[in-house]
C-alpha cells in the first residue's frame, strides 16, 4: 500500500505547527527549508525578523502547548520569563500610564530563536516527521487537465512526491509564481501599509545592584501619540539576562540605523524611561533595521482557480504588520483550524483546500481587522478602507477611553488582544451600552483641563 505523504514548504513556526498536525493524518511528513537549522537558539537567514522584538500572545502560548505538550515547561527551563502584562509592564498609552494591576494574562518572553528551536526539537522527535535542510522549492508539479491536483514539489535535485503540499514559506512566498507557471490564476491580494519601520538593538541587562529600587517594572511599552509623536518603543527582557529594545516608526518616520541615532531616538520618546534603563545596560549587538512591515492578505478563500492537494498557511496567506505581535499566535491557531478541516473531510479529500481556506479566512478576519484598523489611524496609510471603518475607529477610541476607568473592561480588551477571546467580545450589548453611556456623559460634563502624562510611571503600586 502506498504511503500518504505531505510536504510542508518552510520550517518556521507556521510550517512546524502545520507539520505537527499533519503527522496525525499522514504516514510521512517532510518539512523542506532552504536554510540549515542551527544547533540551538541561533539566528538563521530565513527568519530576518528574528532579530527584532517578538511577542507570543497568551492565545499562542496555549495553542503551542496543545500542539507540543511540554512546550511551556521547556521554554521556562531554557530561561523564558513569565510576565503579567498588567503587573510587570510599565505601559504608556496615548492618554497616559496604565494602572499597575494584575491582568490575569501571562505569557512567555523569550527570543524568537529560542521559541523556534524548542518547537523544532519537539517536532523532530516525531517518528513520522522529517526535516530537510538546504532544500529550495522551485515549483509545484500537478497533473490533470481541467481540475488540477498537486502531486509533488520541485527541488533543485529532483521532485518530492506529495499527496498534500502546504505552503508555509512566509510573506515572501513564491506560490503565486508557481501557480502562474501551472497556468492558474492567482488569488487576489489586499495590502494595507502604514509605512512602518523597526530599529532594534540587544543589550546585556544591568546587574541588579545597579537597578534603582523604586523601578518596579520588568518590561516597558510606549505607544505613539499620533500625530504628535510617531514612534513607539518596547523593552522586553529575554533569556540569558538580555534585553531587546525596538523602536517602531510610523508613517515613514523610520527610526535610525546607526548607534548614535538610535540612542538619540530613545531620548526623544514620549518618556525617558527606556533611555534611562538602556544607560545602565551594555549593548551586545549592532542596530538592526526592517521596513517590510505591510499587512498583506492573499484571499485563497475566494480564489477562482482550484488546485487540489495544495494549501497555504501563516504569513503565506496573511502577514500582519509585526508591531502588533500577531504572527506567531495566528500561525499556531491556524494549525488548529487545519486539524478541524482534516477531521471534517479527510487528508486527501478534493474539498480540503476550500474547506480549510474558508475556515482560516474566517479566523483571520478578526486579527486582520485589529491590525489594519490600528494602521488606518496613522496618517498616510495606504490600502482599501473597510466600509464603516471610520465609525469603528471612533468606537474603538471611545472604548479605550472608557476602559481607562474600568479594570474589568481593560481585562476584556487584553483578552481580545491576546486572542483568548474573539473581537466580538468588545461589541456585546452591555459593553456597547457602557461605552455609549460614558461617552455621552463626557459630552455633557465640563471637560477637565487636560494635562500631559507624567514622563515616568508612578513609583508606588
Amino acid at each position: 500500500m502506498t504511503k500518504q505523504r505531505a510536504v510542508v514548504i518552510g520550517g518556521s513556526i507556521a510550517g512546524l505547527c502545520a507539520a505537527r498536525v499533519l503527522a496525525d493524518y499522514f504516514d510521512a511528513v517532510t518539512v523542506v527549508d532552504r536554510d540549515a537549522y542551527p544547533a540551538g537558539a541561533l539566528d538563521r537567514a530565513g527568519v530576518p525578523q528574528s532579530r527584532h522584538v517578538h511577542a507570543l500572545l497568551a492565545g499562542g502560548r496555549q495553542a503551542l502547548e496543545r500542539l507540543f505538550p511540554g512546550f511551556d515547561q521547556r521554554m521556562r527551563a531554557a530561561g523564558a520569563l513569565e510576565l503579567d502584562f498588567g503587573l510587570d509592564f510599565a505601559t504608556l498609552r496615548p492618554e497616559g500610564w496604565m494602572p499597575r494591576e494584575e491582568s490575569g494574562i501571562t505569557t512567555l518572553f523569550a527570543s524568537r530563536t529560542l521559541l523556534e528551536s524548542i518547537v523544532r526539537d519537539l517536532l523532530r522527535g516525531h517518528p513520522r516527521v522529517e526535516l530537510v535542510e538546504h532544500a529550495t522549492v522551485t515549483g509545484l508539479v500537478a497533473d490533470g487537465d481541467g481540475r488540477r491536483r498537486a502531486r509533488a514539489v520541485r527541488l533543485a535535485d529532483g521532485e518530492r512526491r506529495a499527496d498534500l503540499v502546504v505552503d508555509a514559506s512566509g510573506r515572501t512566498s513564491k506560490a503565486p509564481e508557481w501557480l502562474r507557471a501551472l497556468g492558474l490564476d492567482t488569488p487576489e491580494e489586499t495590502v494595507v501599509d502604514s509605512f512602518a519601520g523597526y530599529a532594534t538593538r540587544w543589550f546585556a541587562a544591568p546587574d541588579p545592584a545597579r537597578w534603582p529600587r523604586e523601578w518596579w517594572w520588568k518590561a516597558i511599552w510606549l505607544d505613539p501619540n499620533v500625530p504628535e509623536n510617531m514612534t513607539a518603543a518596547v523593552l522586553f527582557p529575554l533569556e540569558g539576562g538580555r534585553w531587546i529594545v525596538t523602536l517602531a516608526g510610523l508613517a515613514r518616520h523610520y527610526p535610525p540605523s546607526d548607534e548614535a541615532g538610535f540612542i538619540a531616538a530613545l531620548d526623544a520618546l514620549r518618556s525617558p524611561i527606556i533611555a534611562e534603563a538602556v544607560r545602565l545596560a551594555t549593548p551586545i549587538s549592532p542596530v538592526y533595521c526592517n521596513r517590510a512591515m505591510a499587512n498583506r492578505f492573499r484571499h485563497y478563500d475566494r480564489w477562482h482557480a482550484r488546485l487540489d492537494g495544495f494549501i497555504a498557511i501563516g504569513d503565506s496567506v496573511c502577514a500582519f504588520n509585526p508591531v502588533y505581535g500577531q504572527g506567531m499566535t495566528t500561525a499556531a491557531l491556524s494549525a488548529g483550524i487545519l486539524r478541524d478541516a482534516l477531521d471534517r473531510v479527510g487528508p486527501t479529500s478534493p474539498s480540503l483546500p476550500r474547506e480549510f481556506f474558508r475556515a482560516q479566512a474566517r479566523f483571520l478576519r478578526d486579527p486582520w481587522g485589529l491590525a489594519t484598523g490600528a494602521d488606518f489611524m496613522v496618517p498616510g496609510t495606504e490600502g482599501p478602507r473597510p466600509w464603516l471603518g471610520g465609525l469603528a475607529t471612533r468606537y474603538m477610541e471611545a472604548l479605550f477611553t472608557t476602559a481607562g476607568g474600568d479594570a474589568a473592561l481593560r481585562r476584556r480588551i487584553g483578552e481580545v488582544i491576546h486572542m483568548v477571546r474573539p473581537p466580538s467580545a468588545l461589541f456585546e450589548l452591555p459593553v456597547v451600552a457602557q461605552v455609549a453611556r460614558e461617552t455621552l456623559g463626557r459630552l455633557v460634563r465640563p471637560a477637565p483641563v487636560a494635562s500631559a502624562p507624567s514622563p515616568m510611571p508612578a513609583l508606588q503600586w
